[in-house]
């Protein structure tokens, strides 16, 4: 018992001071890189298990907006145009489409030459139409009355594409999913493509896809059968 009091009330040299700290630092880091694994693994298991119910939600939206743009078809004799770059050769931009505003509607203000949909933030009228380039929308009125509503148009599902002028396009509601906050924030969702000008999977029709990313794939939920 002497000789182990002895021992641990000397006096630690340099060297042996240097190699404990050293070794404390090293269980510590060894401690925080298990920490930090197991952490990852136990997220990236919750996203595994998220996706699928994030998939279904989407494609409920998916089947909603399908049923839509076939109404408008309907109503007005043909698809929603969609975002004509160039004639000859024809380009289209799926990302920075109209959809949002032909399918919920867009009230027009002569006085001050702005055009709003639903309750979203209004907008320079010339500016939305250099955007989109077009000449302005086909379900449009100054009157809202006189607007189709083929989507809900108090509160619909927006990304904005550009800010003050703002401009909008669908996108799909993430935060309407019961998905743990912390597991939320490991999807990207992109806003909803579209194209009826030339689609490339629905000759004669349109196609209507989105993305959705986690960090370790990207899966296209679309209109089509290769992607349902």
């Amino acid at each position: 018992m002497l000789e182990m009091k002895k021992y641990l009330n000397r006096r630690l040299t340099a060297r042996q001071t240097v190699a404990i700290v050293a070794l404390i630092a090293a269980l510590a880091g060894l401690g925080y890189l298990s920490y930090t694994l197991v952490s990852a693994k136990i997220l990236e298991a919750k996203v595994k298990a998220s996706l699928p119910k994030v998939c279904a939600g989407i494609r409920d939206q998916r089947r909603v907006l399908v049923n839509a743009i076939e109404a408008y078809k309907t109503q007005f004799g043909f698809y929603p145009p969609d975002h004509v770059v160039s004639r000859q050769p024809l380009v289209v931009d799926a990302i920075t489409n109209t959809l949002l505003y032909e399918l919920a509607g867009v009230t027009y203000d002569p006085t001050n030459k702005e055009f709003q949909v639903g309750h979203l933030e209004r907008a320079d009228a010339k500016y939305v139409k250099e955007f989109f380039q077009c000449d302005g929308f086909k379900n449009c009125a100054e009157n809202s009355n006189e607007v189709k509503h083929f989507l809900p148009d108090e509160n619909p599902p927006v990304r904005q594409l550009h800010d003050d002028p703002d401009v909008f396009a669908l996108s799909f509601p993430l935060y309407s999913e019961a998905v743990d906050p912390q597991v939320m924030w490991e999807f990207q969702v992109s806003s909803w493509r579209y194209i009826s000008s030339n689609p490339t999977n629905n000759a004669g029709k349109f196609d209507l896809w989105i993305e959705l990313k986690t960090k370790n794939q990207t899966d296209t939920i679309g209109n089509w059968k290769a992607v349902e």
